[in-house]
């Protein structure tokens, strides 16, 4: 998933997802908090691929139990309704700090949900980090 859009919630923190997304997240998707103060929108696919090393790692790790325990008890199973639309609980709009304008960016395997001063604060990091960066950004390459 890429790009980037300007959707609103509706007058019941409804969230219509992006149109050429709505194939992959269809029935089912997991809306979780995620780093830097934004939500992430993950198919149930690709939530659970995600997941999958971490659930199957030794629990005798008090890390492991820790962050098992932020990530699924700060994620919701989330019905899109007939018209690609999700609703994004209180818990999750107070952790975002997101009233009714959003931004949403595609980030690969997910989208994010962004509070708009918090995008504007953050994305210009990343535009003077990558703007001329020629470096590796993969571990060991």
């Amino acid at each position: 998933m890429r790009g980037m859009w300007t959707p609103k919630l509706d007058d019941r923190a409804r969230l219509t997802l992006p149109v050429q997304y709505r194939p992959e997240l269809t029935n089912h998707v997991v809306v979780a908090r995620g780093q830097d103060g934004c939500l992430s929108v993950y198919s149930q696919e690709n939530y659970e691929a995600m997941m999958a090393a971490i659930d199957a790692a030794s629990t005798t790790d008090e890390i492991v139990r820790q962050y098992q325990r932020w990530v699924h008890s700060n994620s919701a199973d989330t019905e899109v309704d007939k018209l690609g639309r999700i609703i994004i609980a209180p818990r999750h709009r107070l952790w975002a700090d997101i009233e009714r304008e959003t931004v949403v960016i595609g980030v690969g395997n997910r989208l994010e949900i962004w509070s708009p001063e918090r995008w504007e604060a953050y994305s210009p990091a990343l535009d003077e980090l990558f703007n001329e960066f020629n470096g590796s950004i993969l571990p060991g390459a």
